[in-house]
Order: structure tokens, then sequence, then C-alpha cells
């Protein structure tokens, strides 16, 4: 009886310094993802603010849906595209704040807010919009994409 007592001692000990260690090994990695989905989402903003049609279709993936301020949707990278052309998606600035960073395994949701100022007449600067917003991005082969976004005005 006492020796199963050590045993069992033992192998707690042994379980619990591999549970320790595993969670210390994946936060590292954990927090290096963050930092590259951060950054990403801080691209993809300046690309819709750009109107870089190149680099909307790169962060953006052909399914994609965006519930928008607008009380309206738009699909896909070609319907971000397409708002940004007909100057719907006419931004002077684009600042964003993300709050909370989600990684559910091949998933990522980030959500913050936002604040946009249109571009006025002579483009200058015109209306400012404060929003809050909901990104997901999926892991689509080796890059990261927005499958999903939320957007919604703050009510003034």
């Amino acid at each position: 009886m006492y020796i199963l007592r050590i045993v069992f001692g033992i192998v707690s000990v042994l379980l619990f310094s591999i549970l320790i260690v595993g969670q210390t090994k994946s936060q590292p990695a954990n927090s290096k993802l963050e930092a590259t989905l951060r950054k990403l989402d801080l691209e993809a903003a300046l690309a819709i603010q750009e109107k870089d049609e190149a680099r909307i279709a790169k962060f953006f993936t052909k399914e994609s849906v965006t519930n928008n301020p607008r009380n309206g949707l738009t699909l896909g990278s070609s319907g971000v595209i397409e708002a940004a052309r007909a100057g719907v998606i006419n931004y002077h600035s684009l600042d964003r704040n993300i709050e909370s960073v989600q990684i559910l395994g091949n998933t990522a949701i980030l959500m913050g807010n936002e604040t946009v100022v249109m571009v006025g007449s002579d483009n200058g600067p015109g209306e400012t919009i404060r929003r809050r917003y909901t990104n997901v991005w999926m892991r689509t082969g080796r890059d990261w994409q927005i499958v999903a976004r939320h957007a919604n005005i703050i009510c003034r």
C-alpha cells in the first residue's frame, strides 16, 4: 500500500510537470500567431483605405461575407472591391483598435473598434464615424484570410 502511494505521487508529479511544460511551450506560439494576426488585420484596414484591389483580394476570400454598417451584406472580395470602386468605401483615414484576439485552431476572431473619416468635399476630411467591428480570419492553405466581417456604427 505504501509503495502504491509513492508510485501514485510520482506519476501525479510527472503528469503535472508534463502539463505545465506543454502549456508554456504553446503560449509563445500563440502569442507569435496573435501578433501576426494583429498585423494582418491592420494591413487589411490599410488596403481598404487605399482601395488597393490586389491586397483586398489577398485579405478577403472570394466567399467572404460582410455585414456592413449600411445594414446590408457585402459578398466576397469582389464585393469589397466594387464598394471601393463605387465610392461607398471612401475613407480619408481609418484607425483600428484591436481589443480582442481569440484563436480557435485554424480560425481567429478579432474584435475592436475603428474610426473612419470619410472623404469629404475637395478630397479633404468629411464625416467621422465610430464603429465596432469583428473580423473572422481563417487559415486558407498557408495564408490567413477574412471569411466574415461585421461592422456597425456606434450610435451618435
